[in-house]
């Protein structure tokens, strides 16, 4: 499985805690300078099912229209930080 996220300024490659809930992260468009803020949960429901975190890029349409046009090899996929819970 390809996981493409990175440490914010760290560049390292991102490792999961799965004992968190989700994470907050940036993905830039290197070319415009343009970025997009948000967060996905690593699980879904009350049964915690997994999300396909790993291979996840946005649920903006308008970035997701961006990467299959220019290519993913000209964004940032970059997480912030972890968090316990949603709030």
């Amino acid at each position: 499985m390809v996981n493409h996220w990175i440490c914010y300024h760290t560049g390292k490659p991102f490792e999961a805690n799965l004992e968190k809930f989700g994470f907050v992260y940036i993905i830039t468009n290197m070319k415009s300078g343009k970025a997009y803020v948000g967060y996905k949960q690593y699980f879904m429901g009350k049964k915690k099912r997994p999300y396909k975190w790993e291979t996840y890029m946005s649920s903006s349409k308008y970035l997701t229209a961006d990467i299959k046009k220019i290519g993913k090899k000209h964004f940032t996929f970059e997480v912030i930080a972890e968090y316990k819970n949603k709030r």
